[in-house]
């Protein structure tokens, strides 16, 4: 027999006792049980729901910003190609390009020209039709007025944008709907590319075109799209021309429903609860237009380009929305049971960071009890039927439980004694401690695991000795010593919040030319722990391997890092990577930035923010970086290269330690000594999270002219 029944006749002894004394008195108490159970029922199916919506809605919050950074670093990416090739002669002559009106025409088409299935049109019966799309190709389309003759070196600068197009469209292939490039000048670029664009139709009336222009920053835009007649989200960024005049605007289209198909709400609410996406506007005036509604699930709304996308707002009038509105003005997370437009609901909102969009999630509080309602239905029926059965029942177990009880109760505790002495043993440190329980039951499954736990704490103390050395030899492969050069001072510190990491800094002497020159290298792997461990140990091997063969060429020491990393690491972890030249007879710094920004560089009393240069390495393979940029350091002038961990610190309060105040501590502090500086930023990272625990390794480099 197993314990758990001899456990049952045990409890059966002291409580089926009295119960045959007392079964009559205690009928009315076990219907108020049954009630009382309802009732607890429905807080746990409360509770539940609230922690799920707690937990989803944090999730929630979590995709979003995966998606807003993947598209962001996109459409940046795609921003820097443009205007890349917008500040380089055009390609020679003979390089082919469509036009719009050439996909009226089969025989000027792209050959690759097929119906896409995430590209469907309207008909005039309701139903869709795929679009017929070019992966391989982007299309010209002329605004009304505009001649090919005038704009024509413009387009064959832009031509080669097809790959740049392509690599950033798999990055995220069904985030992306369309990609397109439109310049003042009047033409307009779009991929993948399609025919169909409709009579009159110029870009630069568009709202996305005219707000990036005005703000000369990045937008998003809800529109109706020009082709499938969707709602659609836009982000734009502005592009210039090499003086710094705004030469168009390049934009990225999502298909907004693509926000929702990760958001995994349960079956029995997916039907009626409402998933929303907002972004919070504190500097309206006006309260009913604070909480503006971004994105909702239940959108499917199909409209003419031309006209005019609605602008839904959260309904804050209601007196029960006070505590919502302090909620997400404070950026606090939470779930509320209120009600909305006259419904008893239960409201679940994100974190607000900003005025970046956040997630909300309404489901019908009646929806959450219906299986509280058809419990106590069931729990009312099957105790009635108890009572009548109980009866009959009472006196005959009562006598054989206290008869079995009796006879069994020392095959009880004899296995916990023998358990009890072998967990003594085990404690001073002998797990080779076995203990040899004669049953078949919970005990011999217990005796089995506790049998097992010796070699299990054996092998855990082992794991934590080879963690401690891996940390010691990851160790080893930072600097032991920093180098000095005249003219400068270099320091560096890595911090690393688990035994291993994946941050990295370098100081790497070069040896290919006669003047002195070294490499100075700053990496982020993804994550941390053991993985990024070796991803970065192997970034470090092949980096000191090239270096001296490419301190000529950075573009192609990226290109052959980038191509090591796909090949030698899974597409769980990627790596971004600062790495300079510095020559310190010339004070000249030639650097190249894989997706690692911002790096702070001092100069004058002023700080710039140096940006990336392309996408992290072991993402796409292959891939082009931008062009090796190069600057002058004169006496006072610092160069900082740090991680995100830096900035991404988080206090107890769920604040973050951000750019604005590491770029005050280097401003106001900026006569110290590159060690001193160093020292002192650490110092205030620590005093800032207080006592929360580091969740991001921190590493930073700092160069400094004497």
């Amino acid at each position: 027999m197993r314990f758990r029944a001899r456990l049952l006749i045990l409890l059966l002894i002291t409580a089926l006792v009295p119960l045959s004394l007392s079964f009559m008195s205690q009928r009315s108490a076990v219907i108020r049980f049954g009630n009382k159970l309802a009732g607890d029922t429905r807080e746990l199916l409360n509770n539940g729901a609230v922690n799920l919506l707690h937990a989803q809605v944090d999730d929630y919050a979590r995709i979003l910003e995966r998606d807003r950074s993947i598209a962001m670093l996109a459409l940046q990416a795609q921003a820097q190609a443009v205007e890349n090739r917008l500040a380089s002669p055009p390609p020679p002559a003979g390089t082919d390009f469509y036009l719009a009106s050439d996909f009226s025409n089969p025989a000027l088409q792209p050959r690759d020209l097929t119906p896409s299935y995430k590209h469907q049109r309207p008909k005039d019966d309701g139903s869709f039709e795929a679009i017929p799309v070019s992966y391989s190709q982007q299309v010209v389309f002329l605004t009304r007025g505009t001649q090919l003759e005038k704009v024509k070196q413009q387009v064959m600068q832009l031509s080669s944008m097809n790959q740049i197009y392509h690599d950033l469209h798999q990055i995220q292939p069904e985030l992306f709907l369309w990609q397109y490039t439109a310049l003042g000048s009047g033409v307009h670029f779009s991929y993948p590319a399609k025919g169909g664009y409709p009579e009159g139709y110029d870009p630069r009336k568009r709202e996305w075109y005219l707000k990036a222009v005005i703000h000369d920053a990045p937008v998003q835009q809800m529109i109706n799209d020009l082709t499938t007649r969707a709602l659609i989200l836009t982000l734009a960024m502005p592009v210039h021309l090499p003086g710094g005049r705004i030469a168009g605007v390049t934009a990225i289209d999502i298909d907004y429903r693509q926000f929702f198909r990760d958001w995994s709400i349960p079956s029995e609410w997916a039907d009626i609860a409402e998933s929303m996406i907002l972004i919070y506007d504190e500097n309206s005036a006006d309260e009913e237009h604070k909480l503006e509604i971004l994105l909702r699930s239940s959108q499917n709304r199909i409209s003419d380009w031309q006209t005019p996308v609605e602008h839904n707002y959260l309904d804050l009038n209601d007196s029960e929305m006070d505590e919502v509105k302090r909620d997400i003005g404070n950026g606090i997370s939470a779930v509320r049971r209120l009600t909305y437009r006259g419904q008893d609901v239960l409201m679940a909102y994100g974190v607000r960071n900003g005025s970046n969009p956040f997630p909300l999630v309404i489901v019908p509080y009646q929806r959450i009890l219906d299986r509280a309602n058809d419990a106590e239905l069931y729990i009312n029926s099957q105790m009635s039927q108890g009572l009548r059965t109980s009866a009959l029942l009472t006196i005959a177990v009562v006598l054989a439980a206290i008869i079995l009880g009796f006879i069994r109760s020392r095959r009880v505790t004899r296995p916990l004694a023998q358990l009890t002495e072998a967990a003594e043993n085990l404690s001073t440190g002998n797990f080779d401690t076995k203990v040899h329980i004669e049953s078949r039951d919970e005990f011999a499954d217990l005796g089995q695991v506790f049998n097992q736990l010796g070699e299990r704490l054996k092998e855990r103390n082992q794991l934590k000795q080879s963690l401690a050395l891996a940390k010691e030899i990851q160790q080893q492969l930072l600097p032991q010593e920093i180098p000095s050069y005249p003219g400068f001072e270099l320091t560096g510190r890595s911090i690393y919040c688990d035994e291993t990491g994946g941050d990295y800094y370098d100081f790497i002497q070069l040896n290919d030319t006669e003047q002195q020159r070294i490499g100075i290298a700053v990496g982020d792997v993804s994550g941390h722990g053991i993985g990024p461990a070796l991803v970065m140990s192997t970034t470090r091997g092949a980096l000191h391997t090239l270096s001296d063969h490419y301190s000529k060429d950075l573009n192609r020491l990226f290109r052959d890092l980038n191509r090591h990393l796909c090949r030698s690491t899974s597409d769980a972890f990627f790596m971004t990577l600062f790495y300079a030249i510095l020559t310190p007879e010339t004070g000249t710094v030639q650097w190249l930035s894989a997706g690692h920004a911002p790096t702070f560089l001092y100069q004058q009393g002023k700080i710039h923010q140096l940006q990336s240069s392309g996408i992290p390495l072991g993402i796409v393979c292959p891939t082009d970086f931008d062009k090796t940029q190069e600057i002058v350091m004169t006496s006072g002038d610092i160069l900082l290269i740090g991680t995100d961990g830096i900035w991404e610190t988080i206090n107890s309060r769920g604040e973050m330690f951000g750019t604005e105040e590491l770029v005050r501590l280097i401003r106001h502090n900026a006569q110290l000594s590159a060690d001193a500086l160093a020292t002192l930023i650490i110092d205030n990272l620590n005093l800032f999270k207080e006592r929360e625990s580091q969740t991001d390794d921190v590493t930073l480099v700092i160069i400094k002219a004497l």
